[in-house]
């Protein structure tokens, strides 16, 4: 996996302040706050677009304190999505589901609820129509 999938990862996963997605700015100040790195903002983008693509060990190091991962995040090769369909969300997806992260269980409940209705509606868990018996 890339540094710039690994970031991409990271910050659809990570909620900054009421539990929105963390923004560049925000990794860049938790870096200044604990005194762990000195990484311009614009160089965290050209990470995470992929522009640059060999950071040095310290600012992976800042990286993964910033996101509160093990270093091994992203020297490990092992860090694919851990289901198919976690690399095919789109941003949009990935808000959401980031959204509802500390919401109570009655809440989730009829979150659900509506997601289940809309499948159902767009006919996403259907089975394959078959031409059998027409």
């Amino acid at each position: 996996m890339t540094i710039a999938r690994q970031l991409e990862r990271l910050f659809a996963q990570t909620a900054g302040p009421q539990g929105r997605p963390v923004t560049l700015q925000e990794i860049i100040h938790r870096m200044e706050k604990r005194g762990i790195s000195t990484m311009s903002l614009s160089y965290l983008q050209q990470l995470r677009s992929g522009q640059a693509e060999n950071p040095r060990l310290q600012h992976l190091r800042a990286l993964a304190d910033a996101f509160n991962v093990p270093l091994s995040y992203f020297l490990d090769e092992g860090n694919e999505p851990t289901s198919p369909i976690e690399h095919k969300l789109t941003k949009e997806e990935r808000t959401i589901a980031l959204r509802v992260h500390g919401l109570s269980d009655g809440a989730l409940s009829s979150i659900r609820a509506i997601v289940e209705l809309a499948r159902k509606s767009e006919q996403l868990d259907d089975p394959p129509q078959s031409s059998r018996g027409k």
